[in-house]
């Protein structure tokens, strides 16, 4: 039976059996009873929790909003559509960009809008998560062709001689073709889903003839056409202004990533669900080491055994390289470093240990050591407050204690929709960034890899800890430091 992770949950002891309580089929028994029969089937998570609502941190995006000066963000990146509504643009996945669009006001009173293609809102994410509050305005394609295109604009034609296209909007908007739902045969074989997705199709706020005036319309029915909006691609600016509206359109893709630094309870369970599948198909990949003999080998296991878990597999660094064309054998006596990354829902997992094929040389097990010792001090000085900028400097202290002189990086980055989910600096926003600083309800990786090549092998430690009010917690079960096979 599904039940909601709490806070106590991740407290290391009980984290695993509440994640696997959480999910359905012989994934829900007690990790050891899962050890014992390696062989049954492991069946992703139910993540039937998203219906309920976006991952979005509302609070914290209306507050964020307000500081910022803007009326509503607005943004086609499939992450940021995808964090302010739940849906995934689909068509984004397939190489096309800018197919949908989402709205959030600053204002609690003004719902919402999700703009995307008539045909994907009812035949995919009509059965992901209801409208609800939101509003829903969908686009297909011009009616009227020019003559001279082939292919969809003389299906647009076509409409538009028949009667099948839908008349046009306000301020010059050309008319659409009407959304083509899936034509029934035989109206007694239709099925309750399939009525639920007609349904919603239905109840979407009209039907323009592409997504810049789908768009439009959806400012215009909120009253922000002419607002200061927080944009994460200039093409939308573009797109706008060509459509006439008045919105000024200001640069947001940091403004999004400050707002995703604070995890919604949505958020912090679907992180939760991805750094525990991460980890455990990062252990299964290395009791597979020998038997896969080198890097490629490795690297397939893991991607293997993430996907069996119900994670997207990323990339997976094996002894200070990422690269996925170069392969190299395991030997005896060698020690190397894994990174580990896949995703749940887009939301990621982050681990990193080393790893002794067999005895490795006396070095190597001094930094690894010493790397673990950093480490512990770094975890124990985690809390809101304390400035990201301070964390090396903890870590750098603690080796100069111990008395080694190794090069770790201890970088600190934010983990959520992105391996690396803070404030980044780039060609749209080339401006100086305000220091970071821990926040409660963040999820906080701290990369602990060896910077020093001829020591006997590469190193690296890393854990996902949830950043709380008296400190910082894991959110998977931790692993030794070493793992030896």
């Amino acid at each position: 039976m599904d039940r909601k992770l709490s806070r106590r949950d991740l407290a290391l002891g009980t984290l695993p059996l509440a994640l696997a309580a959480s999910m359905p089929g012989p994934a829900a028994e007690p990790r050891r009873a899962a050890a014992a029969t390696r062989a049954s089937p492991i069946r992703p998570p139910d993540l039937s929790f998203l219906r309920d609502a976006p991952p979005v941190n509302l609070p914290r995006a209306r507050e964020q909003m307000a500081r910022a000066g803007v009326d509503a963000l607005c943004v086609t990146h499939p992450h940021n559509v995808f964090y302010l509504t739940g849906h995934w643009p689909q068509l984004d996945r397939m190489g096309v960009a800018q197919t949908a669009i989402a709205i959030l006001p600053r204002d609690p009173a003004r719902p919402p809008a999700l703009v995307m293609h008539a045909f994907l809102w009812y035949y995919t994410h009509s059965d992901e998560r209801p409208a609800g509050e939101r509003l829903v305005f969908t686009y297909t394609a011009p009616a009227a062709a020019d003559g001279a295109t082939a292919g969809a604009d003389r299906a647009a034609a076509q409409a538009a001689a028949s009667g099948t296209a839908e008349v046009a909007g306000e301020g010059g908007e050309p008319a659409a073709i009407a959304p083509r739902p899936y034509r029934i045969l035989d109206e007694a074989l239709v099925t309750p889903r399939e009525r639920g997705r007609r349904a919603a199709l239905a109840a979407a706020h009209g039907n323009a003839a592409d997504a810049g005036w789908a768009c439009l319309r959806a400012l215009r029915a909120l009253g922000l056409a002419e607002s200061r909006l927080a944009i994460d691609d200039p093409g939308l600016a573009m797109l706008l202004g060509a459509r006439g509206a008045d919105a000024r359109c200001v640069p947001g893709g940091n403004l999004l990533r400050s707002i995703r630094l604070v995890k919604s309870p949505i958020e912090l369970r679907l992180m939760q669900l991805a750094a525990v599948a991460n980890v455990e198909a990062a252990l299964e990949a290395v009791r597979l080491a020998r038997a896969a003999g080198d890097t490629r080998g490795l690297r397939a296991a893991f991607f293997a055994e993430a996907a069996r878990r119900g994670n997207s597999p990323l990339f997976m660094v094996i002894d200070q390289s990422s690269s996925e064309v170069m392969t190299a054998p395991l030997a005896e006596g060698q020690a190397f470093s894994i990174d580990c990354v896949s995703s749940c829902r887009f939301y990621h997992g982050d681990f990193a240990r080393t790893v002794f094929v067999g005895e490795p040389a006396e070095r190597i097990k001094r930094v690894t050591a010493a790397t673990l010792r950093a480490w512990r001090d770094i975890q124990s000085a985690l809390r809101p407050g304390l400035p990201f900028a301070e964390i090396p400097r903890i870590g750098r202290e603690s080796l100069r204690r111990q008395g080694v002189d190794f090069t770790i990086s201890f970088t600190p980055h934010s983990v959520g929709l992105f391996h690396t989910d803070h404030p980044q600096r780039s060609a749209f926003e080339p401006g100086p960034l305000p220091p970071l600083v821990l926040e409660e309800d963040m999820i906080l990786s701290v990369d602990c890899p060896l910077g020093d090549t001829g020591v006997g092998g590469s190193t690296h430690l890393e854990d996902l800890v949830w950043i709380r009010a008296e400190g910082a917690e894991p959110i998977h079960a931790v692993p030794p430091s070493v793992l030896v096979v």
